[in-house]
């Protein structure tokens, strides 16, 4: 934000300085861990009187003086050179929070580089105790130099204390120092060893090669214990979301965790391999050339596994800082975690000093977009390089997806931080990564052709007769007037897709009478077997109905999410008393595609295979199960109950799914609805229909926004002991001033009162439901009864979502069908003076309840 920073778009910020640290943290720790080696070597030679002015110790401290001396000092420098230009504001806080500590460290790398020049030039001297104290000197001030980086190197990923005080001692002795300390000793004597086993095997002596190998590969095993139990410890000291991102909740950070262990085993096996049979006899006889061939390789593998030792160590430790520079204090692309809420209310563009572009419109969000990702996403994310490559990341979302994404970021996965910003900007990012990167474009309104049949083009099938000679009525209504299936046969399943049909037989007379004996009510859809229904509470039901928006015999590439079933009445000698037609909707027009990539399974829905993998491998990311890997089709009930189902030991499957989205569909009314939902007013299903759409209310009038609607069903959850609900609500920030918005809720049970708006019955006197819930089932409008206990509210109102006269997309009165039928009106049942449809007399007052009118 307020220095420039290095946009190199290929190799991301990130690479260069992970690419420099990672040769300098090797040396540096071999500074120390040689200058111990040739000060313990230096003691035993002097000893046992074993060296010469051209012996293997000569030879190693030469070596180790070019590499050390030389190479580290540049890579030193290149350091300070990199971070600068990636990260200077950490760059900026470590040297004014430590600037005496760094004084400090200098001093002692500056007496490293004296006294090593000073032993090198004892080296030929006779005065063997000059050059044994400036080598133990040498080790002196080479480990101090290391201890004083610690803690610069440990306050970034740990600062402790020093969040709130600000103070030096606080931030140097931070909660990692000492693991961190213990650690990186172990480490060094690894290297050092690994080191001196490859300078080992140029000893021309076989003897002397033979005891050299075995005493260096000692040297190089013997700390391994240890530094894995100090490993352990520095990872005990982290805090628990640091300590979840080490044992795997990054799958980077995972990977990084299996090469240690590889590493520790590689450099065991070398080791003993070196010290034992490779480095010759004991009775004096040696190996041949083949022999010593095999050592020098296995010298080298051993070398270049303690630098995957070091590195992977080096690699975990900067992960667990995610989603940080410095732990609390300042995020990884740079921008101080106090700045948040300042940038959210005032927007990053106009925030960043050195920023082209100040504000984020429509028309230029790819260029406000592109600057949006250099502030925000170049320190971690390169363009097609190595460096977490966010070409392959970003490929397969939608804008919108990628939008919602941007909203969520930092939030569940804790590993990345959040996006800061106004809205218009995170559309910008979201436009660029997309539209910018991969010429994503939103696709184009489908063009829906009503199928033929009743009320559509091509009328073939009329609507049953009825005139006033007609003796019966029959309403059938379906339960779920939006409904939405996952295909079975896919990789999961909801088990959502059948429908339930409730239908009402009435004997028409001035006073009708409900009819349920003697009789038989059955349905019949177009490629399947006929079902019957069951008489009970003065109602005949039919639950399970299988619906498909695939017709058994259709046209090719037909999609029909409104099927019409065909009910029948009849008497016990299969007398026909009335016939209806009822549509049962179902939809598999899902938009897990939106974020989780893929196309529609079939043209314009289903869900297709590529997209429920994803979803599988999210899951499993999250919540650390292994389903992507089954290969078996998941019935997501088998953990997640409802209250349709039953059973479950997790989040029911609503709270579950609305929980977490609602993390990232945060801030939007009814569209968040329509993203997921069928009911997109652009998509192929448009299940949202009835009058109340008309009218300008969205699902969130009713439901409640998405953060609403989730915080009423984790409440309940939560009141249930369920542990994974607390956690979630969290991360939701409630929309309405009310609570009772989010007063607990059972998905399917508590549902929003159709009374709550319309008082008494008469005209609706508020447009918000959300909070005010049905108490039960009972309750439910697909089940409420009217005043006379004889008739379910959608036997005259139809069903919830499409309520007479619903608009539908696949024939404007297709399901009207049963208004148009008995009154030729496509309005509720009885309305415009039409009581004469049950009662075949004119009534004169209201009597299935209040402010019905009849006039």
């Amino acid at each position: 934000m307020e220095y420039p920073i290095l946009h190199w778009s290929f190799w991301g910020g990130g690479l260069l300085v992970a690419l420099v640290a990672t040769v300098h943290v090797f040396i540096s720790h071999f500074a120390v861990g040689g200058g111990l080696f040739i000060a313990v070597l230096e003691t035993r030679s002097q000893r046992l009187g074993l060296d010469t002015p051209g012996g293997s110790l000569r030879r190693f401290a030469r070596f180790f003086l070019g590499l050390t001396m030389v190479v580290g000092a540049l890579t030193g420098v290149g350091i300070w050179f990199s971070i600068s230009i990636t990260a200077p504001a950490a760059t900026s806080t470590l040297i004014h929070t430590f600037v005496m500590g760094w004084a400090t460290e200098w001093t002692f790398f500056l007496a490293e580089v004296v006294t090593l020049l000073a032993y090198m030039r004892a080296a030929g001297a006779e005065n063997a105790r000059r050059r044994l104290i400036l080598a133990w000197l040498y080790f002196l001030f080479a480990f101090a130099s290391l201890a004083i980086v610690q803690g610069f190197i440990s306050f970034m990923l740990t600062p402790g204390q020093w969040l709130e005080t600000r103070r030096f001692w606080d931030g140097f002795f931070n909660p990692t120092y000492f693991p961190g300390l213990a650690f990186r000793s172990a480490m060094a004597a690894v290297l050092a060893g690994a080191f001196a086993l490859v300078v080992a095997q140029s000893e021309a002596g076989g003897a002397e090669r033979g005891r050299l190998s075995r005493f260096c590969a000692l040297w190089a095993v013997l700390p391994v214990p240890l530094a894995v139990a100090a490993g352990w410890w520095h990872i005990s000291a982290l805090s628990p979301e640091q300590q979840a991102l080490v044992w795997g909740r990054s799958p980077e950070v995972a990977a990084g965790m299996r090469i240690f262990m590889i590493a520790v085993a590689a450099v065991m096996a070398g080791g003993a391999l070196l010290a034992g049979f490779l480095s010759g006899r004991r009775d004096g006889k040696h190996h041949g050339g083949a022999a010593r061939r095999v050592a020098w390789a296995v010298s080298a593998a051993t070398l270049a596994a303690s630098f995957l030792f070091t590195g992977s160590f080096e690699y975990m430790r900067e992960s667990a800082r995610r989603p940080y520079l410095i732990t609390g204090y300042l995020y990884s692309n740079g921008i101080p975690v106090s700045k948040a809420g300042e940038l959210n209310a005032n927007g990053m563009l106009a925030s960043a000093r050195w920023s082209r572009v100040k504000t984020a419109t429509e028309e230029n969000r790819l260029e406000a977009g592109q600057e949006l990702f250099y502030l925000e996403c170049a320190s971690c994310h390169s363009l097609g390089g190595p460096m977490l490559d966010m070409l392959p990341r970003s490929a397969k979302y939608s804008r919108t997806g990628m939008e919602a994404w941007l909203t969520g970021q930092g939030k569940i996965d804790t590993y990345m931080p959040p996006f800061l910003g106004a809205r218009d900007e995170r559309k910008a990012l979201a436009a660029y990564l997309t539209e910018g990167l991969h010429g994503v474009q939103p696709p184009p309104p489908v063009v829906i052709e009503p199928a033929a049949g009743p009320t559509g083009p091509g009328d073939t099938a009329a609507l049953p007769a009825f005139d006033d000679s007609s003796q019966y009525v029959l309403t059938a209504v379906a339960d779920k007037g939006i409904n939405m299936l996952a295909a079975p046969e896919g990789r999961w399943t909801m088990a959502l897709g059948t429908q339930g049909i409730t239908a009402h037989l009435i004997r028409r007379g001035p006073s009708p009478e409900p009819v349920t004996e003697g009789v038989t009510v059955t349905y019949a859809m177009q490629g399947q077997a006929a079902g019957n229904f069951k008489a009970e509470g003065g109602v005949f039901r039919a639950d399970l109905v299988p619906v498909s928006p695939y017709p058994a015999n259709p046209p090719e590439n037909v999609f029909q999410p409104y099927p019409l079933a065909v009910v029948t009445a009849s008497d016990a000698a299969g007398n026909v008393l009335a016939e209806t037609k009822v549509v049962l909707p179902v939809s598999t027009e899902l938009g897990c595609k939106n974020c989780h990539g893929g196309g529609w399974k079939r043209q314009v829905a289903g869900i297709a295979d590529a997209t429920a993998l994803d979803v599988l491998k999210a899951h499993d990311r999250l919540s650390g199960t292994r389903l992507a890997q089954s290969g078996k089709p998941v019935d997501c009930h088998s953990c997640h109950a409802d209250s349709a189902t039953g059973g479950g030991r997790a989040l029911n499957l609503s709270a579950a799914i609305h929980g977490l989205h609602a993390v990232y569909l945060a801030g939007r009314a009814g569209e968040a609805c329509d993203l997921c939902h069928p009911t997109d007013p652009k998509g192929a299903t448009r299940a949202y229909r009835d009058p109340h759409q008309e009218a300008g209310l969205d699902c969130s009038n009713c439901h409640g926004v998405m953060e609403d609607l989730a915080l009423s069903l984790l409440t309940r959850e939560q009141s249930q002991g369920v542990p994974a609900a607390a956690p979630l609500m969290k991360l939701i920030q409630p929309r309405a001033v009310d609570p009772a918005a989010r007063s607990p809720r059972t998905p399917w049970v508590n549902e929003p009162r159709c009374l709550t708006c319309h008082v008494n019955y008469q005209a609706p006197q508020t447009d918000q439901a959300a909070g005010n819930w049905t108490a039960g089932r009972e309750s439910l409008f697909m089940a409420k009864r009217d005043d006379l206990d004889a008739l379910t509210c959608p036997a005259c109102h139809g069903v919830a979502h499409a309520l007479y006269p619903a608009l539908n997309p696949y024939g404007r009165d297709r399901d009207n069908l049963q208004p148009l039928q008995y009154q030729k009106l496509a309005r509720t049942l009885g309305a415009a003076k039409n009581c004469k449809v049950c009662h075949t007399v004119d009534m004169d007052e209201a009597a299935h309840h209040a402010g019905m009118g009849v006039e």
